[in-house]
């Protein structure tokens, strides 16, 4: 199976005419004050009609609150992306699907965020659609160890019946080794196909192209 493809970390308006022309599934938007790639709400609209309408929009927040919560599902969102802390207020106010990032370099994490998600009333766990398998770091553009992690799905009931999405550290070079490892539904990538003035075309096709050669 063909993964699907989601670049992250759009800023500039003319990056979403290369999502177009390559074929992305998904394009996100980064709304953490910290990253490079943080945007505004705004910033991320007039990108957002750029677009093809078949590309759904994701949201990318690092412990978000309710606030934010509500504020992006306002924006014309389809998808919420939660790094770091998901609390069971966000996901009772959370309408719309959420992928739930969890950093499985760090062994006790991927515990910690599977006990509490055991604990929620399934109607809040039916929210969560996807996990999102990341590095170290969020947008650090590092690999984790996939040889050591390959068996991560059958380790945690996170993962049952939900999509599986790589991320960290992803580009052209080495994603037909995580899709041989991980057969994951959803590659994700952002620093991998970006220069120093934002996301490159020829950066994204190359991927593209490395994804679906299979």
């Amino acid at each position: 199976m063909i993964p699907e493809i989601k670049i992250c970390g759009l800023t500039r308006i003319r990056e979403a005419g290369f999502l177009n022309t390559a074929g992305a599934d998904y394009a996100g938007f980064v709304f953490f004050k910290k990253s490079k790639r943080n945007v505004t709400v705004p910033q991320a609209q007039k990108i957002m009609k750029g677009l093809n309408p078949e590309i759904k929009k994701v949201a990318v927040m690092v412990s978000p609150d309710t606030k934010l919560i509500q504020m992006l599902q306002e924006a014309g969102f389809d998808i919420l992306q939660i790094h770091g802390t998901l609390s069971e207020e966000v996901l009772k106010e959370a309408q719309l699907p959420v992928w739930y990032a969890v950093n499985i370099a760090r062994p006790e994490e991927l515990k910690e965020k599977t006990a509490f998600f055991e604990r929620l009333p399934q109607r809040l766990q039916d929210k969560v659609q996807a996990i999102v398998v990341d590095g170290a770091v969020y947008g650090s553009g590092k690999t984790f160890d996939w040889k050591q992690t390959e068996d991560v799905r059958k380790q945690s009931t996170l993962f049952s019946g939900r999509k599986f999405i790589l991320a960290g550290g992803l580009n052209a070079s080495n994603v037909r080794e995580g899709i041989e490892i991980f057969s994951p539904d959803v590659v994700d990538v952002s620093s991998g196909v970006e220069k120093t003035e934002g996301k490159d075309e020829r950066l994204i096709q190359e991927f593209v192209s490395a994804v679906r050669q299979g």
